[in-house]
């Protein structure tokens, strides 16, 4: 069973769901920095998405 997560464009702010299978990290090394591929973009504007946390747990909207 695939957890869905929480996205956010890093644009318009726009929030998405994602499953988790779906989601690559741009430097999954850099665990300050949980920007999204650019294979997966923002389905209202096209920006780069970061990832949130898990759908239904407390986000952390902390950017840098």
């Amino acid at each position: 069973m695939s957890q869905e997560m929480e996205c956010m464009c890093l644009h318009c702010g726009m929030s998405s769901h994602l499953a988790e299978s779906e989601i690559v990290l741009e430097d999954p090394a850099d665990i300050e920095s949980k920007l999204l591929s650019n294979l997966l973009v923002c389905q209202n504007c096209g920006g780069q998405l970061v990832l949130i946390g898990k759908v239904g747990d407390e986000p952390h909207y902390r950017l840098k």
